[in-house]
C-alpha cells in the first residue's frame, strides 16, 4: 500500500488492523509532512478517530502516544528520509513496541495519570531534539 493509500485508509477508519509498525509509519508520515506541532495534533486526532471508528476508545493512552511521537521525531531529525524502510533500518527500535519499557517503569506507564496526560520517563530520559523541544 502506498503512503497515500495507507493514510487514506487510516483516516477513513478502513484499516482492519493497526499494529505498532503502522502507528510508527503513520506518525512518520504526518511529522514529515506537517512538522512537529501540526503533525502531532494530526497523529493524536487520527488515533482517537480510528479508535472511535473501531469502538476501542479505552485504548488511547496519552503518554504512550507522546513517547512515540517524540521518538519518531527524534529519528526523523537525525535521519531525514523519504523512505520509511530506510528509517526503520537506521532506527530498528522504532518497531520494537517494548522500547518504551526502557524509559518507563510499569507502575508509571500503567497509571491513570499517564493514560490521560503526558508523564515524562521515570527511568531512561528521552533523547532531546536539536531545538530542545522535548
Amino acid at each position: 500500500m502506498t503512503d497515500i493509500e495507507f493514510l487514506d485508509a487510516f483516516e477513513s477508519g478502513a484499516l482492519n488492523e493497526f499494529h505498532h509498525r503502522d502507528h510508527i509509519r503513520m506518525a512518520w508520515l504526518y511529522l514529515r509532512r506537517f512538522g512537529f506541532e501540526d503533525g502531532s495534533k494530526r497523529i493524536i486526532d487520527g488515533i482517537k478517530h480510528f479508535a472511535r471508528a473501531h469502538h476501542q476508545t479505552q485504548l488511547y493512552h496519552e503518554t504512550i502516544t507522546w513517547f512515540w511521537i517524540r521518538l519518531v521525531q527524534h529519528a526523523l531529525d537525525a535521519f531525514p528520509t523519504k523512505d520509511f524502510p530506510g528509517l526503520i533500518e537506521k532506527f530498528p527500535q522504532l518497531c520494537d513496541a517494548r522500547s518504551i519499557d526502557r524509559h518507563y517503569s510499569r507502575e508509571t506507564l500503567m497509571s491513570e495519570r499517564a493514560r490521560i496526560q503526558w508523564c515524562p520517563p521515570d527511568q531512561l530520559p528521552m533523547p532531546s531534539a536539536p531545538d530542545g523541544r522535548f
